[in-house]
């Protein structure tokens, strides 16, 4: 999978960077996930950067700019392609056990997580405070992933190998426990003494068991 700074280059707001601006781009990343948006300044980002803050206002025009050419096309165009690419790979795929199912949700979404920590961290803390930035990543989510998740749900729930909740309730359950995970461990505390193959074990497990039918031998 794309990191997403070479997924930044093709997009309308960040494509044709300059190897400067690029610099400057990234020390924005740097600054905003470490310090957070209101309290970075673009001195700061230009200092980062290696530039003058001039050369930062060649490009962007002001901080504010800076952060929506991060969010707009991770709303618009990085998360629904990141999305449709897993669901298109991975949703469609037939699973004969919810283990299977499982391990493949949770080691590719969290290996892009992981990777792309500083711009996820940004988005989050930008979307649970800005109600625009909010609605337009709902709105952004595509189709036909959704429908890939629910028809996977459903295919489990006909094998008896998912519980009969929700489609929603269950997406939920799965997107909480991961984020949790995430957040723990990199938005709340660092941890740097942690057996990270061990505890994503643990959380398949988790996930199993709740998701599992009683009765089932899942």
């Amino acid at each position: 999978m794309k990191s997403l700074i070479d997924i930044y280059k093709k997009s309308p707001e960040t494509s044709g960077l300059t190897d400067k601006q690029l610099k400057i781009f990234q020390a924005a990343i740097t600054l905003f996930a470490k310090k957070g948006y209101k309290d970075t300044s673009t001195k700061e980002i230009a200092h980062e950067a290696g530039v003058s803050e001039g050369s930062l206002f060649k490009r962007f025009n002001n901080k504010e700019e800076l952060l929506l050419s991060i969010l707009k096309p991770l709303s618009r165009v990085i998360l629904p392609e990141v999305m449709t690419e897993f669901s298109e790979v991975a949703l469609k795929t037939e699973y004969p056990t919810l283990q299977d199912f499982i391990n493949v949700i949770l080691r590719n979404r969290l290996e892009f997580f992981v990777e792309n920590i500083d711009v996820i961290r940004i988005f989050v803390d930008e979307f649970i405070y800005d109600e625009n930035i909010r609605q337009d990543m709902i709105a952004e989510i595509p189709y036909d992933y959704m429908k890939n998740i629910n028809d996977s749900f459903d295919h489990l729930k006909n094998n008896g190998l998912l519980v009969d909740w929700t489609n929603v309730e269950i997406f939920r359950f799965i997107f909480s426990t991961i984020f949790g995970y995430l957040a723990q461990h990199y938005f709340l505390f660092k941890s740097p003494n942690w057996d990270e193959n061990e505890e994503v074990g643990h959380l398949v497990t988790f996930l199993v068991n709740g998701l599992t039918p009683s009765g089932s031998n899942n």
